[in-house]
């Protein structure tokens, strides 16, 4: 959205792109929830896998010798598993976006039944 909360021209074109008939509509919602599913996995993977990774580096660095603690400490300022942690939080923002866009249809395709309620409506005052 821009300035006013008016529509932008691609919030506009992304609406209308969705179609117009309900099977059009319906497999418009149906692909935006298999997206958001499919996001939500990738980022509830890397979630799960935090602990085990910060684990395996642990015992890396503690067959180098040193104490668990200072091994620990070594694993959590490594690369591998702050670039894990970026990876992590990136997914869960890309999950998030496509929650949005999931959502944003659902509001949409209730207010296009909202309107299509209103017309038969007017149509019978006729």
């Amino acid at each position: 959205m821009n300035q006013g909360n008016v529509p932008s021209e691609t919030s506009k074109k992304s609406i209308t792109s969705i179609g117009s008939s309900p099977e059009e509509l319906l497999n418009s919602l149906s692909e935006s929830g298999c997206d958001w599913a499919d996001k939500c996995a990738a980022a509830d993977l890397l979630e799960e896998t935090k602990k085990s990774l910060l684990a395996q580096l642990t015992v890396e660095f503690l067959r180098q010798g040193g104490t668990k603690s200072a091994a620990e400490a070594k694993a959590l300022a490594c690369k591998e598993y702050k670039d894990h942690l970026v990876k992590m939080v990136n997914a869960r923002k890309e999950a998030n976006k496509a929650r949005v866009k999931y959502d944003s249809m659902k509001v949409y395709l209730n207010m296009v039944r909202t309107y299509e309620a209103s017309r038969r409506v007017e149509m019978q005052m006729l």
